[in-house]
């Protein structure tokens, strides 16, 4: 157990030295290492289960989801924001933040985590002590048990049901009692709750179809979580478009630790450039927050300025080969074990 113990200060120092300095120079790695048992572990990190924005739009369009919303625009937005918001870790907040999990991390697409082995929490991979002290004084009994991460597409304890909104109160309870984070920022679990609701209506195969880990794809998807961050920004959803610019931060790092310092140096500096300047935008949205709405348009300023900035970029599909998004890169650089 001590040695357990030792893995967890470990993980936290790392995610706490990560979030002082934008980017850590670290020894390489990649942060994920820290909760994937070692079955499996290499698929995990170069393939990701197959998701469609589009079905899972078209499908919750046709559902009650879609009946409950004026519009279809204003459904794509809560399931974009809510996707965004499942991928981020700081909506959980406590040490969960620091050692950089997200919901995503126990429940791929909505679904378990087979391989998710987190130091001390788990027992076999796919398990995980919710009741441990480390997550929650609260809810912490001081006894090891871990159980199987549920399924949350499947039938469960909590009802989906949109009158009752059991759901909601669930997933804010998780945040709060769980993770011991703070109360979620407003907008935050409604579009949560649609999102996972969402996932239990997405076609069944997705579990066995699987896509490779993309550097294009992660950029595209860092650019995006900034976008709906502006929109909610004049929406003068401060808070919640804060939260989301530390989840597109939280992407640029992940592309970060994925690249190799002495091959792609520039690229990194890109990144991290373009994270600090994200960091630039919440200082100013947090004064907007109290200050008249003259603040305002100096915040929507700077989003577009970044979002100007980003278009022109290193050519990164061109150095994939050569990051560890390559799974014979990967393999040797990090000592991991081939899955063939």
């Amino acid at each position: 157990m001590d040695r357990q113990r030792q893995s967890l200060i470990l993980i936290g120092a790392a995610w706490g030295l990560f979030v002082t300095s934008a980017f850590a120079q670290e020894p390489l790695t990649i942060r994920e290492l820290g909760w994937l048992s070692d079955d499996g572990q290499v698929e995990a990190l170069i393939t990701k289960p197959a998701f469609n924005r589009q079905t899972l739009l078209m499908v919750a369009a046709d559902s009650s989801i879609g009946e409950s919303y004026d519009n279809v625009d204003d459904l794509a937005a809560d399931l974009l924001l809510g996707e965004f918001l499942f991928e981020t870790p700081l909506l959980l907040g406590g040490q969960a933040a620091k050692a950089g999990l997200s919901c995503h991390s126990c429940h791929v697409n909505g679904r378990a985590n087979p391989r998710f082995q987190f130091p001390a929490i788990s027992g076999e991979p796919g398990t995980a002590d919710t009741t441990h002290n480390f997550f929650s004084e609260t809810l912490g009994n001081g006894v090891f048990d871990p159980v199987p991460i549920p399924d949350l597409t499947k039938q469960g304890n909590v009802s989906h049901d949109l009158i009752s909104r059991d759901l909601e109160r669930f997933l804010a309870t998780i945040v709060v009692e769980e993770f011991a984070g703070s109360r979620p920022v407003q907008g935050a679990i409604p579009a949560l709750a649609t999102f996972v609701r969402a996932l239990r209506l997405a076609p069944t195969d997705w579990d066995r179809q699987t896509q490779s880990q993309s550097i294009t794809r992660d950029i595209g998807d860092a650019i995006a979580t900034v976008e709906v961050a502006k929109l909610r920004s004049a929406n003068r959803e401060f808070a919640l478009a804060d939260l989301l610019l530390s989840g597109a931060r939280n992407k640029l790092a992940m592309i970060h630790e994925r690249l190799i310092p002495e091959h792609h140096h520039e690229e990194q500096l890109w990144l991290i450039d373009r994270s600090r300047k994200i960091g630039d935008i919440q200082s100013q949205m947090r004064e907007a927050r109290v200050s008249s709405n003259g603040h305002a348009g100096n915040v929507d300023r700077a989003f577009s300025l970044w979002l100007e900035t980003v278009q022109t970029q290193p050519d990164f599909e061109a150095i994939e080969a050569q990051s560890l998004y390559n799974p014979k890169v990967l393999i040797e650089r990090l000592g991991l074990e081939s899955s063939d």
